[in-house]
């Protein structure tokens, strides 16, 4: 009998870790990117870890549907998105609360779905931004041949665990997609909102209109497609306009976007950083000044890489906008997700104003130290042309800060200090602390 039932419990694990595993591989390949030549896992995804044996993974939620990505409302107190589902689950002392804040019917397919949060709060109000793929139906009807709305920014308010009096700030194509939605939201220095949006897979080669903030210098003007998005949290144009006055290129902060899931501020220069997805290479991180053009949909990773294409015939809006080359490049997709500057010592000084990247295929977070100067990463000796394979380069480890993790999707610095991980693949949030 014990022999039986050690036999038992014995298949039962391995069947746990076959799931897992499954459904993180499953949903690298539909939240991330497509046609990945290589899935690499140097754990099993059960074991999330850290490379610093000075810090230890912690489990701080479990049984979450999708979730994409989190935003703190106070200590020990965040909301979740799950991405299938269209809900906002709001999470008290690792205790998922039993009512979702917001249930909204959300297209699902692929990257379509709930997307982006960020959360605002004034000495009155509690603001929270959403940005999501709508339909009029049920979740998931795209699945069934009807197409969603759009890609929608709103912001809501919190009272008394719910999100009430739903304002529409942008209203962005969701077609042909239903990939590169792009939706990670950042509440800049300047308090104003910031927001990438991917081609939405639409090229001429698609069939699908394209635009000269995709490079198509015969495209129309721009649609909302292929930029990070700068309004004020009415929803209004900032300042000055960076590429021109008509709209919506006026809310162009940056163009040439194939698709980003991660954005956010340096602490200490104010300036922006981005991460994005190449198509089965060219995975990148860069600096993104006011006018970056990225480069899509002709180049992605290095120029030079593009040996037939000319650069000087990238859009330039009359000279206002500017390709810059990456800061550094992935040989092989490994979909970068989330971006976030460890603004804090909790962690060890060492760390502090650093920047953490999580991926969605491989479920590791990268560490990278920034220049003096702020505008570049310190990379070793190994990786001299910032170029990075995939399983990583021999003599590059130092940058894996943590693995095991099964689809990455967000990374966010807690109120305590400690750093916490959004895991697709599990169903899972973590956060990373001293032992």
């Amino acid at each position: 009998m014990l022999f039986q039932s050690t036999i038992r419990n014995y298949i039962i694990l391995i069947c746990v870790v076959a799931l897992i595993s499954f459904s993180t591989i499953y949903f690298s390949q539909t939240y991330g990117q497509e046609n990945l030549r290589e899935r690499p896992f140097s754990l099993s995804p059960v074991h999330p870890h850290v490379f610093n044996s000075g810090l230890k993974v912690e489990q701080v939620a479990q049984g979450l549907d999708t979730p994409t990505t989190m935003a703190f409302v106070g200590p020990d107190d965040f909301l979740v998105l799950e991405k299938d589902k269209g809900t906002v689950i709001r999470v008290v002392n690792g205790r998922i609360l039993e009512k979702p804040l917001l249930d909204v019917d959300v297209a699902n397919s692929v990257e379509r779905g709930m997307c982006g949060i960020a959360v605002f709060k004034t000495s009155s109000k509690t603001y929270v931004f959403l940005y999501f793929t709508e339909i009029s139906g049920k979740d998931g009807d795209d699945r069934k041949g009807k197409e969603p709305e759009g890609n929608r920014l709103y912001r809501y308010e919190l009272v008394d665990d719910k999100l009430v009096n739903p304002t529409l700030l942008l209203d962005l194509p969701a077609v042909p997609g239903p990939r590169h939605n792009g939706g990670a939201i950042e509440i800049g220095p300047d308090e104003n909102i910031y927001i990438p949006v991917g081609d939405i897979d639409g090229s001429f080669s698609s069939g699908y209109q394209a635009t000269q903030t995709q490079n198509f210098a015969s495209g129309i003007v721009a649609d909302g497609r292929s930029g990070i998005l700068r309004i004020t949290q009415e929803g209004e144009p900032v300042g000055e306009a960076i590429l021109g006055n008509s709209m919506p290129l006026r809310l162009y902060y940056a163009y040439g976007i194939r698709n980003s899931f991660g954005l956010a501020f340096d602490p200490i220069t104010g300036t922006l950083w981005d991460t994005e997805n190449g198509p089965q290479e060219g995975d990148e991180i860069n600096l993104v000044n006011p006018g970056f053009n990225s480069g899509w949909q002709y180049i992605y990773g290095f120029s030079q890489s593009q040996k037939k294409f000319d650069i000087t015939k990238l859009v330039t809006f009359n000279g206002r906008g500017e390709y810059e080359e990456p800061k550094a490049v992935w040989a092989h997709s490994t979909g970068l997700t989330s971006l976030v500057f460890y603004d804090r010592d909790k962690l060890g000084e060492q760390y502090t104003n650093d920047m953490f990247v999580g991926d969605v295929h491989i479920g590791r977070i990268y560490h990278f130290k920034l220049s003096d100067e702020r505008n570049d990463l310190v990379l070793p000796k190994v990786l001299g042309e910032k170029f990075i394979e995939n399983p990583i380069n021999i003599g590059a480890e130092e940058i894996v800060f943590g693995d095991g993790f099964g689809a990455v999707t967000d990374l966010t610095v807690g109120p305590d200090g400690y750093l916490y991980v959004v895991s697709i693949g599990q169903g899972k949030i973590f956060r990373i602390l001293p032992r």
